[in-house]
């Protein structure tokens, strides 16, 4: 359990939206303070470069910045979606079906989905016309992991953060969206340099939009279809002005 006041710190370079950090990213690190499997609430964009106090509450934690709480946990009872299996090629085939126009893209500088170099290019595609899930192929570099090649947990949660998102706004129709809330966990090492598929779908969620809130499960694939990592999350659509 995380002890009263501990801190933690957004780098600029974990940024997802612009000026904010990677939600993904930031729920791992929060998760990782705990140091157990928790249902992670974003209730706001999370600041770079700034201390954030991680707290033990009733029944649960809080990361705060001030008075303001960032993000919220409990202990997760998620009971994660099971995976219609995809082959790795069949990944690299759907990353041929992104077709976001760069311009249009609302996290440019994100260093898992964005466009800019230092980007895992996390750009998945539609797995087949009219199916309700969206994959890509995902090699991790060497700045993903550590010194003996293994894939930080973060990364992974990110990735996987990232397809999801790009589910919920584009299939079947397009429509942005925020993380609001996101439990994930790494099952097996991830390797730098290996090469994986990274799908996201409805999993258990209704496929559609309910008002302004839309569901999404996501996994992380060994080339032999081994299940490495999985997530699920709901996620929400800014108010139309």
């Amino acid at each position: 359990m995380a002890a009263p006041q501990q801190t933690i710190r957004i780098p600029h370079w974990a940024q997802g939206r612009p000026g904010l950090g990677q939600g993904g990213w930031c729920s791992a690190q929060f998760a990782a303070a705990i140091g157990e499997r928790v249902s992670i609430d974003l209730r706001s964009g999370v600041p770079l470069e700034t201390d954030l106090a991680v707290s033990s509450v009733d029944g649960g934690w809080e990361l705060r910045h001030g008075d303001a709480v960032i993000m919220a946990a409990r202990p997760s009872e998620v009971v994660f979606a099971a995976v219609q299996p995809l082959s790795l090629a069949a990944a690299v085939a759907a990353r041929g079906n992104f077709a976001l126009d760069p311009d249009e893209h609302n996290a440019p500088d994100c260093f898992s989905c964005g466009v800019r170099e230092r980007s895992m290019r996390m750009h998945p595609g539609p797995v087949l016309a009219g199916e309700p899930r969206v994959a890509s192929d995902w090699t991790p570099p060497a700045w993903a992991g550590d010194a003996d090649g293994v894939v930080h947990d973060a990364m992974v949660w990110t990735v996987m953060d990232c397809a999801q998102g790009f589910f919920v706004g584009r299939v079947p129709l397009r429509r942005s969206a925020l993380t609001v809330r996101y439990v994930a966990e790494v099952l097996t090492t991830v390797r730098v340099g290996q090469t994986y598929a990274v799908v996201a779908g409805p999993g258990h969620w209704p496929n559609g939009w309910d008002g302004r809130k839309r569901g999404a499960a996501a996994v992380v694939l060994a080339e032999d279809g081994t299940v490495v990592a999985r997530a699920d999350s709901l996620w929400v659509a800014p108010r139309e002005e």
